[in-house]
Order: C-alpha cells, then sequence, then structure tokens
C-alpha cells in the first residue's frame, strides 16, 4: 500500500470522478515518480486508461541553460493531441530546484510560453484536473526557504486527504456571500485597518472538485490539497493599512514584514528585510501595479500556517496588488505582489468572516 494512496484516491474519485474507460493523463517530474505511481494505480482501479508524461529534470536544466529560447517551450503534435484526447488531467509540479529557477528565470519563462495555450485547449477539450501541490514539496525548495521538509510534507498529505465535500459546503456559502456587492473591512491588532467594496463579481471557489458548474464557469483546474474562496474587488477601492504576520514566499526567500498602504485605492508597499528581491521588478513595471488586485479567504482545516500554502489555511486572509487581468480584471500589469494574515478580523457588509483568524461564517 501506497503512502500516497488517501491522495491519490480523493483527486481520482472525489476531485475528478474518473469513471470507467476515460483517458487520464499523468504528468510528473523526477521528484513526483512515487506519487505518480500511485495515480496510475487508483485510475487504473477506477477502470480508466492513464497516459504517464515524464519531464526530467536534469535535461530540463540541460536544455534552459545551453539552447536558445527560440527552441525552448515548444509541445509536439502528439501530445497536444493526446490532451485533445483526454478526460482528466493529473499534475505533479516541478522544477525542485526552485534556486536554479530562479538563477535561470528568463529563459525559464520561455520555456513554459506554451502556458496560455495549454489552457486554451484544456478547457475546449471539457478537461478536468488537479494540480497536486505535494509536487511543490521538495527537498530542494524546503532548504531555500528554510522549512522542516518532512513537516511541510506531512501537511500536505493530511490537507489533500481531508473532506473536500465538507470544504464545498462551507465554500459555497463563503461564494455566495463574496459575489455580491458589498463594504469589506478588514482589522488586526498589528495595526491593521483596511477597507475596499465588492462590486459583485463572482467569486470562485477552490474547494477540490471539479464538478459541472466548474467547467460551465471555465474554472476545470482545482488544487489539491484545496481550500479557498477568490474574489476581485473594486480596484479603485482599497484605503488604509493592512500588515501581514506570515512572511511571503519569493522564488526561494521570504519576505518578512510586508506592509502594504493604500490611499486613493493606490498602494505602496515595504517590508522589514529582502525588498531588493522585488523592488527592481516593481520599479520596471508598467500599469497598475499599486491596484488592489483581489483576496482569499483559506477554508481547508487541515493545513497549516508556516509553509508556502497559506491561502489554503482555513481562517487565513490573503490579498494581493497588481495583475487580475487573467481572473477577469482590470489590471494589465506584469507585476503582483501577496500577502497573508492568520489573525485578522473580516466584516463583509454587516457580516462577520473571520473572527481573529478564525473562521465563522
Amino acid at each position: 500500500m501506497s503512502e500516497y494512496e488517501a491522495l491519490a484516491r480523493n483527486v481520482v474519485r472525489r476531485s475528478l470522478r474518473i469513471r470507467p474507460k476515460e483517458n487520464v493523463i499523468v504528468e510528473c517530474w523526477n521528484h513526483g515518480i512515487d506519487v505518480a505511481r500511485a495515480f496510475v494505480y487508483e485510475i487504473r482501479a477506477a477502470g480508466a486508461r492513464p497516459l504517464w508524461l515524464f519531464e526530467d529534470e536534469p535535461t530540463y536544466w540541460r536544455s534552459i541553460e545551453t539552447l536558445p529560447t527560440t527552441k525552448l517551450g515548444q509541445v509536439s503534435k502528439s501530445e497536444w493531441s493526446a490532451l485533445s484526447a483526454a478526460d482528466a488531467y493529473i499534475f505533479i509540479p516541478g522544477p525542485a530546484d526552485i534556486t536554479r529557477y530562479k538563477k535561470n528565470l528568463p529563459k525559464s519563462g520561455a520555456a513554459t510560453a506554451y502556458n496560455a495555450e495549454w489552457y486554451r485547449r484544456a478547457e475546449k477539450a471539457g478537461l478536468r484536473g488537479a494540480r497536486v501541490l505535494l509536487g511543490y514539496v521538495t527537498q530542494e525548495r524546503a532548504a531555500s526557504y528554510g522549512l522542516d521538509h518532512a513537516a511541510w510534507r506531512s501537511m500536505i498529505l493530511d490537507a489533500g486527504s481531508a473532506d473536500f465535500r465538507a470544504i464545498a459546503r462551507r465554500g459555497r456559502r463563503l461564494q455566495a456571500l463574496l459575489s455580491k456587492p458589498a463594504d469589506v473591512e478588514v482589522t488586526a491588532p498589528n495595526g491593521t485597518r483596511l477597507t475596499f467594496a465588492l462590486k459583485g463579481r463572482r467569486a470562485t471557489l477552490d474547494d477540490g472538485i471539479v464538478d459541472a458548474e466548474d467547467l460551465k464557469a471555465g474554472d476545470f483546474m482545482t488544487n489539491v490539497p484545496p481550500g479557498y474562496v477568490q474574489v476581485l474587488p473594486d480596484e479603485a477601492s482599497a484605503d488604509g493599512t493592512i500588515v501581514f504576520d506570515r512572511p511571503e514566499p519569493y522564488l526561494g526567500t521570504f519576505l518578512p514584514g510586508l506592509r502594504m498602504e493604500f490611499r486613493d485605492g493606490q498602494a505602496s508597499w515595504s517590508a522589514a528585510s529582502g525588498e531588493e528581491v522585488l523592488r527592481g521588478m516593481w520599479d520596471k513595471a508598467k500599469g497598475p501595479k499599486d491596484r488592489l488586485g483581489g483576496i482569499l479567504l483559506g477554508l481547508n482545516p487541515s493545513a497549516r500556517l508556516g509553509f508556502l500554502q497559506s491561502d489554503i489555511v482555513a481562517g487565513c486572509f490573503s490579498l494581493w496588488i497588481g495583475s487580475n487581468a487573467e481572473e477577469g480584471g482590470r489590471n494589465k500589469t506584469d507585476f503582483a505582489l501577496s500577502g497573508h494574515t492568520g489573525s485578522a478580523t473580516v466584516r463583509v457588509g454587516k457580516r462577520l468572516v473571520l473572527d481573529h483568524g478564525r473562521l465563522v461564517l
């Protein structure tokens, strides 16, 4: 019996509801081979037909570091054909080495230039997909961020084996509330007091289950473990201060002490240390980089703060500024910066949603 059996079974049976004779793609990197094995077995046990795609990390880095960008990011006709014929897709992400990714950032971007086309074709094919976040839990990433790899891995496995149906029930109530026009107030004892407005845009729910309603709305990919509701507020409505009590992870390092000040809808930001990682990108970015992008409220009771997946932790409030055009917003810019807090009190209209980091809805 694989240690990944509960996770794989949750995805196959609950997230994607794989049926007999369906065609399912499983994609992984070297560090995800054992996880992929568990998924291939569960797919076969469901009577479906797996196709296993493999990305070799040493070959990937050799390509990134020695080939021109014109030879990167190419997808074969056979892979596009497999995608068009697939019913479901399970992705165990990579690469494992985040520091090497950071060193080769421009060319790494070229290697994934096909992403927008992939999502377009996947949605057209009616694909049901799951992104397995365990793929981000690697020894290399843990070392870069200074995290306990075993504890991080244990948390992700626990959160990925949670009852997705319970997360969905609670999430739908929050989704309905955040989809209506309302004024929002966020406060915390650390000096946070921020207000902004919801415009009545549809909130999206990531509950780990891809159903017919999700497919109709174009939300065909879920994260596993899951657990958040996201909404795009009025981009120009924010006023006040938010101080984030969780260090923000970015390309192998943390940005501690992050705070944002909003005046007349425009944000400025600072951090206790590590600002140089992002300040150059901020200075070069064009467009509404300083406007409110979106907010997320976490739902997963089995997830824990202290790792890289704060946005799914039940009671965690997350906010980002900058780019949100891909999510349907007005901010067309190449910069985004997010932060997380586990101690916020949030009111939506007259309704209390979070009470000092406790989800009460």
